[in-house]
């Protein structure tokens, strides 16, 4: 478990992939985050403010753990995909490789919750994200990611693409 307490600041990220400030695109119309296809999924839509990406969301009965408390799993998903967005900013194909987070608070159902994300550092196929879950002004959880590049084809290949799992 982590004993950091303060994220790193954000990195500066570049404006040639997305055009700067404003809606960012999801990671594909039926991912469980940001979908807009997924109708089970968390509807999360990127926005990019500066160094910063945010998106907005208030989570259901459906992603109850403790009574009236969001599942600590769907907190983690919240923060992955918010990580997700930062090599789409940097023009990066990339997925998790790992995922520590940190539980400050309890997520209350019913909240509107901000979630943010930025990057700390990019160095050869390695990127380092950092994300936070807010109801207001407090923290409720953080995210430091690990994300790797991958070629295209890792989301391409003949078993993905006819829809079949890759798993055996």
């Amino acid at each position: 478990m982590s004993t950091r307490t303060e994220p790193p600041p954000p990195a500066p990220l570049p404006v040639e992939h997305t055009g700067g400030d404003g809606p960012l695109r999801s990671h594909w119309s039926g991912c469980f985050g940001c979908g807009p296809d997924q109708q089970a999924g968390l509807g999360l839509a990127f926005v990019r403010s500066g160094d910063v990406i945010r998106a907005t969301t208030t989570l259901g009965l459906r992603f109850q753990g403790a009574p009236g408390l969001a599942h600590g799993g769907i907190v983690s998903a919240i923060l992955d995909d918010m990580s997700g967005a930062v090599p789409v900013v940097l023009g990066q194909r990339a997925v998790t490789a790992r995922l520590e987070v940190d539980f400050s608070a309890p997520v209350v159902l019913g909240h509107e919750l901000v979630a943010e994300s930025w990057l700390e550092s990019f160095d050869g196929r390695k990127i380092r994200i950092v994300s936070r879950l807010l109801d207001g002004d407090t923290v409720l959880a953080i995210g430091r990611a690990l994300f790797l590049t991958v070629p295209r084809e890792h989301f391409t290949g003949p078993d993905i693409a006819a829809g079949r799992s890759v798993a055996p």
